[in-house]
């Protein structure tokens, strides 16, 4: 079972680039079933819309892991920091996703983002501002199978790395109603060369959300994997029970997804844990810490 899980992922790995179209790279963000584009994400905002930095109003750094579909060797870890100064708010991130077997990386890929958000109108009554990422993609796959068969002597392959560039809008009405819209790998990169080949995912992500409290935001989202019909609809919802512990939840549709998790603030310090179900592999769980300085 587990070699046909690998075989499967490693596939749908080479066909997709899995980093360049994950929305899940924060335990917020699973907890929210996705649905991260124009909530209020404080600490995790840099893994997400670059729009949302704007709003950051401390430096930051955080880390994450997790085990995607709760299986050992498919680690995903992530790294996050957010450097204020007098006119943008700059965000950097790592992510590193790798397939293992038998202690073989199969695929080693990579992330390395920098981001900026600035306001474009900033009134007594509403908001919006404008996010930029520029995401370099670094994908090392694993050598071959070689004489013996289980990869030992095989031949190694270069590495091969694209730019994607992100952008990101968001626009917030007297901090009660707020519209997200991400827009992943608009400049179209590819990544490969000769008959490998091929056109990064680009996504297209619209959110609403909307604050009928001081304790509870309610969130609406779609996203699109642009050449493709279908279209993936999500919802969450965020509590606070008091000012240190908020309860996340969201649904996903197209396919089927459930995610559930909580934050923790004390002091500058951050822990979050989301789980997100999946309609036929185990669920994931991801944890993240952060602090503020």
């Amino acid at each position: 079972m587990k070699k046909y899980l690998i075989f499967i992922i490693f596939i749908a790995a080479i066909f997709s680039q899995s980093l360049s179209s994950y929305s899940f790279n924060s335990s917020v963000s699973t907890s929210l079933a996705g649905t991260a584009v124009s909530n209020r994400l404080g600490i995790w905002s840099v893994y997400h819309n670059p729009a949302l930095l704007v709003e950051s109003e401390n430096n930051s750094a955080s880390i994450g892991y997790s085990n995607l579909y709760n299986q050992s060797f498919l680690p995903l870890s992530n790294f996050g920091l957010v450097i204020r100064t007098n006119k943008i708010n700059l965000g950097i991130k790592f992510s590193n996703l790798s397939v293992k077997n038998q202690n073989i990386d199969l695929l080693k890929e990579s992330l390395f983002g920098v981001s900026s958000g600035i306001y474009l109108l900033n009134d007594n009554n509403s908001s919006l501002a404008m996010g930029i990422t520029g995401n370099l993609y670094m994908i090392d796959f694993g050598p071959s199978a070689g004489s013996l068969g289980d990869g030992s002597n095989g031949l190694d392959s270069d590495p091969i790395s694209s730019l994607g560039i992100d952008l990101g809008f968001l626009g917030v009405l007297r901090d009660k109603n707020r519209l997200g819209v991400f827009i992943k790998n608009i400049n179209s990169p590819t990544i490969g060369g000769g008959f490998s080949n091929q056109n990064l995912p680009r996504v297209f992500h619209i959110g609403l959300t909307t604050i009928p409290n001081n304790f509870m935001e309610v969130s609406f989202s779609a996203e699109q994997l642009l050449g493709y019909h279908s279209t993936q609809y999500r919802t969450a919802l965020q509590y606070k029970l008091n000012r240190s512990l908020q309860l996340n939840t969201g649904v996903q549709i197209n396919p089927n997804r459930f995610g559930i998790g909580f934050s923790y603030q004390k002091n500058s310090f951050n822990i979050s844990y989301g789980y997100l179900t999946h309609h036929v592999l185990p669920g994931t769980h991801q944890f993240n810490f952060g602090i503020n300085f």
